[in-house]
């Protein structure tokens, strides 16, 4: 899904701006298999992607992004009641500030920062737009009835 983005050209003249297309496997991860799995599913994406499509700093910034997005994720699934739209905007920001504070680690400036309005706007609106996919296909795929939510590895975080 990460190597589909790369193919949607928007007219956004903003640094390293995604739709954040691939994180509806995280997300959908969750809802249909829980957080065991769904953190599971998501480092192997950034994996993945990194070792395919990217290089060793993007993997630094994906994977800041993804650890800290996912945990705020599965936090939100268990203990808010928050519907697949709330969870997915809130995984996008925390994704967006985490590898912020990367860019401020690797950087090694705290300028940087200043780009965290952009960032927390940009991440709510594909937060919205991930969350709206996400709702949809967690719906048809609980349909099929084949997720029983649980756990293979046993455990919850």
């Amino acid at each position: 899904m990460g190597y589909i983005e790369t193919f949607i050209v928007l007219p956004v003249n903003i640094p390293g701006f995604r739709i954040g297309i691939a994180n509806i496997a995280g997300l959908l991860a969750l809802y249909l298999l829980g957080p065991v799995s769904g953190l599971c599913v998501v480092l192997v994406r950034v994996m993945v992607s990194a070792i395919l499509f990217g290089s060793g700093v993007s993997f630094v910034y994906s994977l800041c992004g993804a650890i800290f997005s996912f945990g705020v994720m599965a936090l939100l699934y268990a203990k808010s009641g928050l519907s697949p739209y709330g969870i997915s905007v809130a995984g996008a920001v925390v994704h967006n500030l985490a590898q912020l504070a990367a860019a401020v680690f690797l950087v090694g400036s705290v300028y940087v920062t200043g780009y965290a309005p952009v960032l927390i706007i940009v991440g709510v609106l594909s937060g919205l737009l991930t969350g709206f996919v996400s709702d949809i296909l967690y719906k048809r795929l609980k349909r099929l009835d084949i997720f029983d939510n649980k756990e293979p590895f046993g455990g919850e975080i």
